[in-house]
């Protein structure tokens, strides 16, 4: 028995002596009262648990290799492998002293931290325990405890821990007044960082809603992620929400960080249009955000998943983003080179997270332990990716906004121009419809002296009848009638001449293009046209189309109409304006004309409306000859339309036009089903060169008018057509066209 208790004191006073021989080389952290300690990474010792073994006890632990931080950076290596850290402190002071040590970390898969006893391990903090990891996020925001340490008292730390992300820990022993000021620093950081998240992101919502460039939406969903993650990567959403739930936490982090690396990547395909400008790096993008929302569908089941999945998971997710990021910048600098170097700020702002998250990335998975790493700073770089990338976009729209008024004046400018040689066309066809009138007038001037010539002539060849029937002819009379039957050939030939030149001078054909076109397309180039002339007159120009309105007529002749129409409204009016008001009545496109001009007597009113104005005044004081309004009525007539004005007074004048064949739609037609539907035309296609010439030929002598179908509805086109059919009609035709009453008209004929 005596023999027994003396073996047990043995082994006893054995163990005792390995464990202090063992922890006496464990170098110890030395502090003072109310002093920050030292810099913990030269003091510490650690252990890899392999296959997730469980502690194995203290003695063993000593007793076994321990190995050191390998440079300042407190990382102990790959994740996915438990690790035992040993702190040995001791208060070198002649005071008690009270310190936080303080991991830094809130989000670990398994965390407890115990101080060693004589026999034991005292737990202090056990991750593990929900309400426990609660109660101590919830004080510290991070894994800590409280140390105090009496003079030359001396504690031995023992922390078990496995991560599934990053071993990385930055262990700091520090006094309360030193903990809670980085700790209010850190709140007032992230605070910041939040806050200029979420104003941008709230700023490039409005933007969005103002322009509708979804560019500004797609920046707005990247920086919602990033906001979020800035929290989760501070720990706030692990403290407050995932305590007990490590993995979530991982799936978050990982969640969040796929979200903000798609979002931005395809804010770049939508800003730098990469689909027009670079379609391989398009395609490039469209992978990485395929492989991004892939991963961010796996987050939710990380949990369910073995070990190796979840690794391949969260080495997938700094993948995706690590990609992204490389990615991005030569997509910013490619399109600085292509759309101009007002995108600098997108080209540094990529590049600077670029930086910042591979450096990052190669440091929390552990590849170079030695390498320093600070997260908080993902707040601050990522909140300055987001401002550059703003101030790029905004740039860039500060530039189309600037291209825009270069290119809005030198349209105004051409506009200018056109609308001046216009006017010009425009004096040249009152020139011409008043020489046409003069030529009229005269032609059935000549026609009565024609007639009187005739019988002039008439009377010649009667006395120069007479005289051959005379018996009694002689030299004399011979030569009396050679004059007289040569002065009636000369006269008959003269006449002829004149009446026939007198017709030719007169004819004006009416040829016609018919097209559906929509309304739009009517008074939109008429707008564009006047507005800027009306605003240098200091008058206001309105345009109003109510509903969907689809005209089957001739658009070249209607603005030709309108313009007239405009230019008389823009002469005469010296305040206020005018507005043109387009809609459908009755199966008939009804255009109103309004504006504020100084009117016009009523007689002036009755004859341009009865068509029996020749030349007229619009006032006394003003110049008009009624020539443009009538030259407007002949067409509106021609296209078998109406043009009339309802009221002019000191106050304005009201001028309402009434087109048939206007629809809210029409349906699309082929050519086949059109001559299917005009039974009494002949169609040919005209773009079709070698069947309309051959059609044309077959023709010529038929009973059936032709209609030309073409795209092409260029005045060259009108003036070859014009002479060789009766129609055109303008492609794609549609169901709707047999129904203008040009058609209709020539069918019912027949």
């Amino acid at each position: 028995m005596r023999n027994l208790l003396a073996l047990l004191i043995l082994a006893l006073a054995t163990w005792g002596g390995t464990r202090h021989a063992t922890a006496a080389v464990l170098p110890v952290i030395e502090l003072s009262a109310g002093e920050d300690g030292p810099d913990v990474a030269p003091f510490i010792r650690f252990a890899k648990l392999p296959g997730g073994s469980e502690l194995p006890g203290l003695v063993p632990l000593l007793d076994g290799p321990l190995e050191r931080i390998q440079g300042s950076t407190i990382h102990f290596g790959a994740p996915g492998t438990k690790t035992v850290v040993l702190l040995r402190l001791r208060n070198v002071g002649t005071e008690q002293g009270s310190w936080i040590l303080t991991t830094g970390r809130g989000s670990l898969r398994q965390f407890r931290m115990f101080e060693t006893g004589r026999d034991r391990l005292d737990m202090l903090v056990d991750g593990t325990n929900a309400q426990n990891a609660r109660q101590n996020l919830g004080a510290y925001q991070a894994f800590s405890t409280e140390l105090v340490l009496d003079p030359a008292q001396e504690k031995l730390i023992l922390i078990e821990f496995l991560s599934e992300n990053s071993t990385y820990m930055p262990l700091r022993v520090e006094t309360y007044g030193s903990f809670f000021k980085d700790r209010r620093a850190n709140i007032s950081m992230v605070s910041g960082v939040v806050v200029g998240a979420l104003t941008l992101l709230l700023l490039n919502f409005l933007f969005f809603s103002i322009t509708g460039f979804k560019e500004f939406l797609w920046l707005a969903v990247a920086e919602l992620f990033f906001a979020l993650n800035t929290i989760h990567s501070e720990g706030y959403i692990t403290i407050f929400f995932l305590y007990d739930k490590p993995l979530a936490g991982v799936a978050v982090e990982d969640f969040f960080k796929c979200g903000f690396a798609a979002a931005m990547a395809q804010f770049g395909r939508s800003f730098v249009k990469t689909a027009s400008f670079f379609p391989k790096r398009d395609v490039a993008l469209k992978a990485l955000i395929i492989s991004a929302l892939a991963v961010m569908l796996l987050q939710p089941g990380l949990a369910l998943y073995p070990p190796e999945v979840r690794f391949f998971l969260h080495a997938a997710a700094w993948l995706v983003a690590i990609a992204v990021a490389l990615f991005l910048p030569f997509v910013g600098f490619a399109a600085m080179r292509q759309l101009g170097f007002q995108l600098w700020p997108l080209f540094v702002g990529w590049a600077s997270l670029a930086v910042f998250i591979v450096y990052a990335a190669i440091a929390s998975m552990g590849i170079f332990s030695w390498l320093p790493i600070n997260w908080h700073l993902a707040g601050p770089v990522g909140l300055f990716e987001s401002v550059m990338v703003t101030l790029a976009l905004g740039l860039h729209l500060k530039k189309i906004q600037s291209d825009k008024v270069t290119a809005d004046a030198n349209v105004a400018r051409s506009l200018a121009n056109e609308l001046a040689t216009s006017q010009q066309a425009k004096r040249l066809a009152e020139d011409k419809a008043l020489a046409l009138e003069t030529v009229h007038s005269q032609n059935a001037l000549l026609h009565a002296s024609g007639h009187d010539s005739r019988q002039v002539i008439l009377a010649l060849n009667s006395a120069v009848a007479v005289l051959k029937r005379t018996d009694r002819l002689e030299e004399a009379d011979g030569e009396l009638v050679d004059m007289l039957q040569s002065s009636a050939d000369y006269l008959s030939e003269i006449v002829s001449t004149t009446i026939s030149g007198a017709n030719i001078a007169a004819s004006n054909s009416d040829f016609v293009a018919l097209s559906s076109f929509r309304a739009q397309a009517l008074v939109e180039p008429l707008s564009m046209m006047f507005k800027t002339l009306f605003a240098n007159k200091k008058l206001a120009l309105e345009v109003e189309v109510e509903g969907e309105v689809v005209i089957i007529s001739d658009k070249p002749l209607l603005m030709r109409a309108l313009a007239n129409l405009l230019g008389n409204s823009f002469k005469y009016t010296a305040t206020g304006g005018a507005s043109i008001h387009l809609a459908v009545a009755e199966g008939c496109a009804l255009i109103t004309l309004r504006d504020s001009g100084c009117g016009m007597p009523g007689e002036v009113v009755t004859a341009l409306n009865d068509g029996t104005a020749t030349r007229l005044r619009a006032s006394e004081t003003m110049q008009g000859t009624g020539s443009g309004f009538g030259a407007a009525k002949k067409i509106i007539e021609t296209l078998c339309g109406s043009l009339e004005i309802l009221s002019s007074s000191a106050s304005g004048t009201e001028v309402r036009i009434m087109l048939p064949a206007a629809f809210a739609k029409v349906t699309p037609m082929s050519a086949d089903e059109l001559e299917d539907n005009l039974s009494a035309w002949t169609v040919l296609d005209f773009d079709q060169r070698p069947a309309f010439e051959a059609g044309l030929s077959a023709h010529q002598n038929g009973a059936k008018p032709i209609i030309a179908l073409t795209y092409d509805d260029t005045t060259v086109t009108r003036g070859r057509l014009s002479e060789l059919v009766e129609m055109m009609a303008i492609k794609p035709t549609c169901h709707e066209l047999p129904q203008h009453p040009l058609l209709v008209a020539r069918s019912e004929q027949l």
